[in-house]
């Protein structure tokens, strides 16, 4: 009985090495952005009409610039608001702020819990991709649905940032009374 056993727990160990196994390779943000842009060059080379497809490579290259532009211009709107703080820190003689899961005790955490919230939206904006899925259908509802999606992101966006304005507002209007 060992014997088969043993037998049996040879066989399974040698026929383990002889099948192949399956092997799970990771999918990075990065593979999902390079997959989606060669969908969308495989369908741009689909494109008969030449007016069109250039069209849709300046629509496509339209909707990244504004996203950085706009996205620049929310970076610098969070510095000026984070020196802001960070002067009336200074003014108060606060060298740290505890802003772990916006649980602060003061308006000076709570502004900087905000501004490192709206900071991380800006980071997370920035890489955002808004390449139009043209493959589906027709090329202006393509367009308008990538613009649509650029829109509502940055508005998302905007209203982080103008909490983070508030509680900053809040924080030295605390600390001027």
């Amino acid at each position: 009985m060992i014997r088969k056993n043993l037998k049996l727990f040879f066989l399974l160990i040698f026929l383990t090495f002889l099948v192949p196994t399956q092997i799970l390779a990771r999918v990075t943000p990065n593979d999902l952005y390079q997959a989606k842009r060669a969908a969308f060059e495989s369908n741009l080379s689909k494109i008969p009409d030449p007016f069109k497809r250039e069209q849709v490579i300046k629509a496509d290259q339209l909707l990244n610039e504004i996203n950085q532009q706009v996205s620049l211009r929310f970076d610098k709107d969070i510095n000026r608001l984070s020196a802001i703080l960070e002067e009336e820190k200074e003014r108060q003689g606060r060298t740290d702020t505890i802003v772990a899961y916006g649980q602060g005790n003061t308006t000076l955490d709570s502004a900087a819990y905000y501004l490192n919230y709206a900071a991380e939206a800006i980071a997370y904006q920035k890489i955002q991709d808004y390449t139009p899925q043209i493959g589906q259908g027709s090329l202006d509802r393509a367009l308008k649905l990538s613009l649509n999606n650029l829109n509502g992101n940055l508005k998302t966006v905007k209203g982080k940032i103008l909490r983070a304005k508030l509680e900053v507002k809040k924080a030295v209007d605390y600390y001027e009374n």
